[in-house]
């Protein structure tokens, strides 16, 4: 018993290490395990770091909903993306990396954006930590972009291009099923 522990606890830090370097942009799709359980898991971990960050602002049924919604996109969008390029063979580890590092990022940016949130709430100023935000939003689309650099073998600025049409695409379609309420204030 205590040995499969051992061996879990060492897969398990194998398996953040590969996250850490995929967002460090030092291994790629290609280094992650083709693994449907694992593919699963980040799928999950994506999708609960992501209804985690929502609810920083807005109701957590809501930003439930929206995550959800994101993180299918989000795989939709791979999967489409590598039809295109008939590289569908990709698809489990480009899927897998692409949550795993996409959770990992979410989970260090959350108590930025959270204490973010408390200060604006009191129109304060988010100095400081809007620049980290911001940071952190660039470093994972950069992230993001390589992942798909490497999972479709085309140039950096072609892969740029993608991530940025994936993520104005998702922001189009979350806001068709949940628009924004432009509140008009009486001057």
């Amino acid at each position: 018993m205590v040995q499969h522990t051992c061996g879990m606890n060492n897969d398990f830090k194998t398996v953040l290490r590969l996250f850490v370097d995929l967002c460090l942009i030092k291994k790629g799709p290609q280094d992650v395990p083709d693994s449907t359980i694992l593919l699963k898991a980040v799928f999950f971990i994506y999708f609960l770091s992501g209804s985690l960050l929502l609810s920083s602002s807005m109701a957590f049924g809501e930003a439930v909903v929206q995550s959800f919604i994101e993180t299918i996109l989000l795989g939709l969008f791979v999967y489409i993306l590598l039809s295109f390029f008939a590289l569908k063979n990709r698809f489990n580890q480009s899927v897998t990396a692409i949550y795993g590092s996409g959770a990992l990022i979410t989970v260090i940016s959350a108590p930025f954006v959270f204490l973010m949130g408390g200060m604006t709430g009191n129109e304060g100023s988010t100095g400081v930590l809007g620049l980290v935000v911001f940071l952190i939003v660039c470093w994972s689309f950069a992230v993001l972009a390589n992942i798909i650099r490497q999972t479709i073998q085309k140039s950096l600025g072609v892969s740029l291009l993608l991530t940025f049409c994936y993520l104005y695409l998702s922001y189009h379609v979350i806001q068709l099923i949940y628009p924004v309420e432009v509140a008009l204030v009486a001057q």
